[in-house]
């Protein structure tokens, strides 16, 4: 049976983007420690990796969503806001196999609402504070490069989250073996050209070092070329290199176009580096422990450089602080099970609390909900927290992290959610209650001061019959 001609408009149409639905991503990688202990099928996913579809509400009550098929209303009109995840369009029952995308979909729209930035994540446990008080973009020039000039990839590959070739610790052995079989070993006429350049580099190098000891101009100094590297002389300092497991190790990740290892990985080698030859350590990078993110470091949350701007209410002004966001207490501390610092819930992420010298960290803090499962509010404990990063690892999980938030702040955040009434109580002129009159500590005339006795407090037996 053939399919019935179209005409060039309408086979155009078909093959454009409008009109199609773009390649699902591969899953995100799954935690295999915890696949012994727990597994959800209706857990929500890292990030998404379809396409959500809407459409009005008077289309979606005549089940028409743009696909050749009708939907039913009575499965899609169960949610308030029309958004549908197609997972295949014909399957082999000739049906369209959808179910709903609220879980992505409205968390993106309630992480938009906060106005939060999003940053690079720490390089090591020791920049975590930094990292807070003094927050990177991940849309700054330096390192959201994807074009790069030449020389540009040495000098920023601590910075940048984008590499031609895989991130080698992340690689099953499988998958390692084919990558040196299919790749690594049809480039090794490449590799030897490389070394040759950066051999002359050196020489040229040592030249002009030599020129400028003796006291002459190294401008004078002649570059090397290439083709002037000798069998001998490219056999003696490959012989070098293979002695010297760091050096080796960056011209290798730097002609595969690799991602760097951490300064931590570099410094175990310093016993096998080479003799009386300098060697420069950079700073770790953000994505050099865990590897570099599969996803842009924004993940397409947040399209924000930064914080810093100033919220106006309409009756207070100019506000301090952000608007904090009220948050539901998912896990209290539990030291006795490694939990110091409580896990909530703000707007659809798990966010981690602090442990520093605040009301959360104190174990004194006062609110019930940190301490223990508060299983007498309805919804479980909730508090207000105010934003302080939000970033994006390695596996496309977000990681929020939360601290307390003014009083003032939280005040006129209830106000503004109608569970507080600040503007119209401070407004009014206050009345003076009779425990705010000044006390008269004056005795009345004729009275003298008696102690406390037994006829004082009513314990005599002389009684007024």
């Amino acid at each position: 049976m053939t399919t019935p001609a179209v005409s060039p408009g309408a086979a155009l149409l078909r093959a454009s983007r409008m009109f199609s639905i773009p390649t699902a991503l591969s899953s995100p990688p799954g935690d295999w420690s915890t696949a012994t202990k727990h597994h959800s099928d209706t857990a929500t996913k890292h990030f998404p990796t379809r396409l959500s579809v809407t459409t009005t509400q008077a289309s979606r009550a005549n089940g028409d969503w743009g696909f050749k098929r009708s939907f039913p209303s009575k499965t899609t009109s169960k949610q308030t806001i029309p958004l549908i995840r197609v997972n295949q369009v014909d399957a082999i029952e000739q049906v369209t196999d959808f179910n709903s995308a609220s879980d992505h979909s409205i968390t993106l729209h309630k992480f938009q609402e906060m106005n939060m930035a999003v940053t690079t994540p720490p390089a090591s446990k020791a920049s975590v504070y930094e990292n807070y008080t003094k927050p990177v973009s991940v849309f700054e020039e330096d390192s959201d490069i994807t074009a790069f000039e030449p020389g540009q990839e040495t000098t920023s590959e601590n910075k940048r989250w984008r590499f031609n070739g895989p991130w080698l610790a992340g690689m099953a052995d499988g998958d390692f073996e084919h990558y040196l079989t299919k790749v690594v070993r049809n480039k090794r006429s490449d590799f030897r050209t490389y070394l040759k350049q950066h051999m002359a580099k050196e020489q040229a190098a040592d030249k002009r070092k030599a020129a400028l000891e003796a006291g002459q101009d190294d401008a004078s100094v002649a570059e090397v070329s290439p083709e002037a590297i000798t069998d001998e002389l490219y056999t003696e300092n490959l012989r070098r290199l293979r002695a010297d497991r760091i050096e080796l190790y960056r011209l290798i990740s730097r002609f595969l176009d690799l991602a760097p290892v951490s300064i931590e990985a570099e410094t175990q080698s310093i016993g096998s580096m080479a003799h009386n030859v300098s060697r420069e350590f950079r700073q770790t990078g953000p994505y050099s422990v865990h590897g570099p993110p599969i996803t842009h470091p924004s993940a397409g949350l947040s399209y924000l450089r930064t914080r810093n701007f100033q919220e106006n209410h309409p009756l207070y002004g100019p506000q301090r602080e952000h608007a904090p966001v009220k948050s539901r207490v998912l896990h209290p501390r539990h030291p006795a099970s490694g939990i110091f610092n409580p896990m909530v819930g703000t707007g659809g992420f798990v966010a981690q609390t602090s442990s520093g010298d605040t009301a959360t960290g104190n174990r004194r803090s006062g609110h019930k909900g940190l301490e223990e499962f508060d299983l007498s509010t309805p919804g479980g404990a909730k508090k207000y927290f105010g934003l302080r990063s939000a970033t994006v690892d390695s596996n496309g999980r977000i990681n929020l992290a939360v601290d307390d938030s003014g009083p003032q702040a939280v005040l006129v955040q209830k106000e503004k959610l109608g569970e507080a009434a600040v503007w119209n109580s401070s407004s009014k002129p206050s009345e003076t209650s009779s425990s705010s009159k000044p006390r008269n500590s004056a005795r009345p005339a004729g009275t003298i001061r008696a102690f406390g006795n037994s006829k004082s407090y009513g314990l005599s037996r002389e009684r007024n019959l």
